[in-house]
């Protein structure tokens, strides 16, 4: 049988199996194509671009930190500003519904009730947390904005609770714990997930556009060495669906002339593609067609090399923008620009 993978987490847990001698910890990124039958819909694709980061080989809540460091860096590195990390410890929810009531065999099933609360509602949400008997305060706790300290005030001794503190003190060290909201309603859907999770939110959108956590038992579940884990990942087609591009560098368009300028207009292109992105003619058409091709893809400047100016050594730029051109020394080409 053959089928689409639906993560990029699961096939580098299969290359750690099959690489057991590789130093540790090891760090990988990667990007590439997932699926997922889902209903096609506004932000939701059955194929999409994934970026994954992970670190294998680590229990460190430091391994964690790192990865919600590479988030707010990436996001603000591509111009957004207006999002959230929320965070969570799988392990602390597990054993605070156990305290509250839930059974151990029904843990599951709460933090698949707890996973949708955003697309059922608080609550739908929970009249089934308490058909499965759980306590009615921790409903409070799933929306207490300081719960941290009710945890640490009723609860001192919660498994993951420590772990969960030191990540957060990284945090601060990073200087990144405005940008993460630590959330107990947050649980993540696939069930491989053991400790902290995350999850990534931008603008109003009501889906995820990133998460993660740490899968410390997948490796060994799956056949291999007992290796801690943790990673998030990023869905680029909805993170590219919601920006306003602007490309980096201004685009450059080399025109010439005649044909006795061409070898010195293919050299200026040459120069400035070192520095920005640049096209030239390719095939021999006459200035006014040269500039209605630059204005219909839109280069930001086009140099003109003619036979008058270069023995000046200058060429004419054309700012495509404003109209306006001016007669510039080939040597502060790109100074100009």
């Amino acid at each position: 049988e053959l089928g689409l993978r639906f993560d990029l987490t699961l096939p580098l847990a299969r290359f750690m199996i099959n690489n057991p001698n590789i130093p540790k910890p090891f760090k990988r990124y990667q990007i590439g194509k997932v699926w997922r039958y889902d209903n096609p819909q506004a932000m939701r694709w059955r194929e999409f671009y994934q970026l994954d980061i992970d670190t294998v080989g680590t229990s460190s809540m430091l391994a964690d930190a790192e990865c919600l460091k590479f988030a707010v860096d990436f996001l603000q590195e591509i111009g957004l500003k207006n999002f959230t990390i929320r965070l969570n410890s799988r392990k602390v929810l597990e054993h605070l519904l156990v305290k509250m009531g839930v059974s151990k065999d029904k843990v599951v099933n709460a933090f698949r009730i707890i996973d949708k609360m955003d697309k059922i509602g608080f609550e739908k949400a929970k009249k089934e947390l308490l058909g499965i008997n759980v306590d009615p305060s921790f409903l409070k706790l799933l929306v207490e904005k300081n719960v941290l300290k009710e945890l640490e005030y009723k609860f001192s001794k919660l498994e993951g609770l420590d772990e969960l503190k030191e990540l957060l003190n990284y945090l601060k060290v990073f200087k990144i714990e405005n940008f993460v909201k630590l959330d107990l309603s947050l649980a993540r859907g696939l069930e491989y997930y053991t400790g902290s999770v995350f999850e990534v939110s931008l603008r109003n959108e009501k889906v995820s556009f990133g998460g993660g956590g740490r899968y410390d038992k997948l490796i060994k579940n799956l056949g291999g060495p007992d290796l801690p884990a943790t990673g998030i990942s990023f869905g680029l087609d909805r993170i590219a669906s919601i920006l306003d591009y602007k490309p980096m560098k201004k685009r450059i368009f080399v025109a010439f002339t005649s044909d006795k300028v061409k070898e010195k207009a293919i050299e200026i292109c040459s120069n400035i593609r070192e520095d920005k992105v640049c096209a030239i003619d390719l095939n021999d058409r006459k200035l006014s067609k040269q500039l209605e091709y630059a204005n219909n893809l839109k280069y930001d400047f086009v140099v003109i090399v003619g036979e008058e100016e270069l023995e000046k050594n200058s060429v004419r730029v054309k700012d495509m923008k404003t109209g306006l051109e001016k007669i510039v020394k080939i040597s502060e080409i790109q100074n100009y620009i």
